[in-house]
């Protein structure tokens, strides 16, 4: 038994003798999946560990109160905002200087950004901002918004490589940048396709022309713990419901991104003063310590050892996330080649995406039957305790691109079924026997 900490609690979990927890451990941390439901729409938001749970509890018990006063509740509760904070710059692994800021989703805080881009206006002529049609809706258009406003907006659409798979190219981008593109925009991981594109050669060729990089790490953040050091973007934005966690997001920017920007908080609070300046109203509080129960969860899947998730006041390491999704990848990866396998089987279906191999891709996998609309798999599969959906997933003019090669119809889109590492194979076993029925 180990116990972790986090700012806001204190509790025992308990594994397996291994090192590292076994999927059972794993699965028992998360109360959801005690009913007989198996989830299998985690691309959507994943499951809560009841450390989580019992994090946000804890805190509305004993620090609920506003930041600012010198009175004990008051002092828990600013520093679990500061904690919060601090573990996201760890986990997104922000360069030094840059910032975090926190809001209530993904599309929130492009639609902030965009417009402080906007404010900031047109001058140098910089006055283009390139966007890959691959994106979820949430990067794509608050930034398509801005033509309204001065600004010359390219769509880098999404193409058919040589290998047969879709991807924005890097060749086509190269020729799209020029002195005058502000910003690129584009996903590390398309919620349709599931492909890991080469987020860090796209920053390269955006750089190369002057212009800054932000990065929709929303599909790829809940299977590997994103590195913006590595990547050398200036954004990086993603969403913390995904990632075992409240229903918010978060975006890291470096200083010098941040610093050509005023946030659009009240006058009176300095340009310089983050994240105050971006945070409107403040965040969620709660959500807050949500976020920071995050390190108990990863010490968890990490086999730490007690104290490495941090203390109060503490912040846990940037190893110990690399750990703990190392573990993630590792009892995803198995699930996703039975899936894939499974669905190759079928000879009316059609994976949009990489169909086999597990490297280079998540475990978020998209398809479509010849003769079956989306909608009565789905459907059907509901009836039955199988999460699955259909639809465009606020991809929709990713859809769009894809609608003469695959046939999709417009109300219909694709079938998806995303995996996270607490799903069973038992549970694929499920899937497969109604599978069998509903995919002939």
């Amino acid at each position: 038994m180990r116990v972790v900490r986090s700012a806001n609690n204190v509790r025992m979990l308990t594994s397996s003798k291994a090192a590292l927890p076994n999927l059972k451990d794993i699965r028992a941390q998360f109360p959801a999946l005690a009913s007989e439901v198996a989830y299998f729409d985690n691309a959507g938001g994943s499951q809560l560990p009841r450390c989580v749970i019992e994090a946000v509890t804890k805190y509305m018990e004993t620090s609920y109160a506003q930041l600012g006063g010198g009175y004990e509740p008051s002092v828990r509760a600013a520093a679990n905002v500061k904690a919060a904070h601090e573990l996201v710059k760890v986990f997104l692994n922000v360069p030094e200087g840059g910032s975090v800021i926190l809001g209530p989703s993904t599309t929130a805080l492009c639609h902030l950004v965009a417009n402080a881009y906007a404010d900031a206006g047109t001058g140098g002529g910089r006055n283009q901002i390139i966007v890959a049609t691959a994106g979820h809706e949430a990067n794509v258009g608050p930034w398509a918004r801005l033509a309204a406003r001065g600004f010359e907006v390219t769509l880098w659409p999404t193409e058919m490589h040589a290998d047969g798979q879709w991807r924005p190219s890097m060749e086509t981008l190269a020729k799209l940048v020029s002195k005058r593109t502000r910003l690129v925009a584009m996903p590390q991981v398309s919620n349709i396709l599931g492909e890991v594109w080469d987020v860090a050669q796209a920053t390269r060729i955006a750089h190369g022309a002057g212009a800054r990089m932000i990065v929709d790490g929303v599909a790829y953040a809940p299977h590997a713990a994103p590195d913006m050091k590595r990547i050398g973007c200036d954004w990086y934005v993603y969403s913390t419901y995904k990632v075992f966690g409240p229903h918010m997001a978060a975006l890291g920017g470096t200083a010098e991104a941040f610093g050509e920007l005023t946030g659009p908080n009240h006058f009176f609070i300095p340009r310089e003063t983050l994240p105050n300046k971006f945070e409107l109203g403040g965040c969620s509080h709660e959500g807050c310590a949500a976020i920071n129960a995050l390190s108990e969860y990863a010490a968890f899947l990490a086999g730490a050892e007690a104290g490495e998730a941090g203390g109060v006041g503490e912040t846990p390491s940037r190893e110990l996330f690399e750990r703990a999704f190392a573990r993630v990848s590792e009892l995803e990866s198995g699930l996703l080649t039975r899936l894939l396998e499974y669905l190759a089987s079928k000879p009316r279906v059609r994976v949009v995406g990489p169909a086999s191999g597990a490297a280079g891709r998540v475990c978020t996998v998209a398809f479509v039957h010849a003769t079956r609309r989306s909608s009565e798999i789905a459907t059907r599969a509901n009836e039955q305790g199988l999460g699955i959906r259909f639809g465009h997933f606020y991809s929709k003019r990713l859809i769009d691109e894809l609608t003469p090669e695959f046939g999709l119809l417009p109300d219909q889109g694709v079938v998806r079924v995303s995996l996270q590492h607490y799903n069973s194979g038992e549970e694929l076993e499920r899937l497969f026997r109604y599978f069998d029925v509903a995919l002939g």
